[in-house]
């Protein structure tokens, strides 16, 4: 069973950060989000991995993708519990990269994103209110 509060993340962000109550949260994001089709792996990513995230996503081919998730204690993570939500923002906000993946990967688009910081920026800005607001509303949670 998915646990509803904050308390609950929080503890799970700071204590053995269980993969399976995560995986739990990646199957019913991807229902919700209708990513069902796809095959969705997730794992903690590997020291070093990815330095400047909390998570990150890499789509492949075929409906296929992988969402790494930083390891508890790496700052990012840390940062994420302080907000309160967590890894489930991250994995929404992955989740919502891999929705965008079919069109995003275009190259013509793909050269404009990776050539302007600008747009990388609000790009991610996006997803992370997008994230939020879908996280906060599933938890009854307001924004103050």
């Amino acid at each position: 069973m998915i646990k509803n509060t904050v308390a609950a993340d929080k503890a799970l962000v700071s204590s053995t950060a269980d993969l399976n109550e995560l995986k739990e949260l990646l199957e019913y994001w991807q229902r919700e989000l209708r990513l069902d089709h796809w095959d969705i792996n997730l794992r903690w990513a590997a020291p070093g991995e990815i330095p400047t995230a909390a998570g990150t996503s890499i789509a492949g081919r075929y409906h296929q993708a992988t969402i790494l998730l930083q390891y508890p204690g790496d700052r990012a993570v840390r940062d994420l519990a302080d907000v309160g939500l967590g890894y489930e923002l991250t994995l929404v906000h992955e989740l919502r990269h891999i929705q965008e993946s079919i069109w995003r990967d275009n190259p013509k688009i793909e050269a404009v994103m990776d050539n302007d910081p600008w747009i990388q920026r609000w790009h991610e800005a996006i997803h992370d209110a997008t994230a939020e607001a879908l996280v906060r509303a599933r938890r009854g949670l307001r924004r103050l």
